[in-house]
């Protein structure tokens, strides 16, 4: 197995245990809370992994209009591994659990 693969499983049963072991401790719903728990992980893996988005365009404006200077806009670019797609595994299994449950 690919190294991708298995790093993508070991999230997704290490999300899951922690929800569940979340879920025993506080005062919420498993099925009801584990799909927007991770698609929020997600899309925060996401957000971190990637450069050249919004906020690195507006530095890069900011910093041309400080030193009156034309910057270099840098391309979008995203660096996903074994983790966001583990994130990406438990959040199609919990969503697929959660219409299974409730239709």
């Amino acid at each position: 197995m690919k190294k991708t693969v298995v790093w993508a499983i070991c999230t997704a049963i290490v999300m899951s245990l922690v929800v569940w072991t979340s879920s025993r401790l506080l005062p919420f719903s498993y099925t009801e809370y584990s799909f927007f728990i991770g698609l929020g992980v997600s899309i925060v893996l996401f957000f971190f992994s990637s450069s050249g988005g919004v906020f690195s365009r507006a530095a890069t404006m900011d910093a041309s209009e400080a030193v009156w200077k034309v910057q270099k806009v840098e391309k979008s670019k995203v660096k996903v591994g074994g983790v966001f797609y583990g994130a990406v595994l438990y959040t199609v299994v919990s969503l697929v659990s959660m219409v299974a449950v409730y239709f």
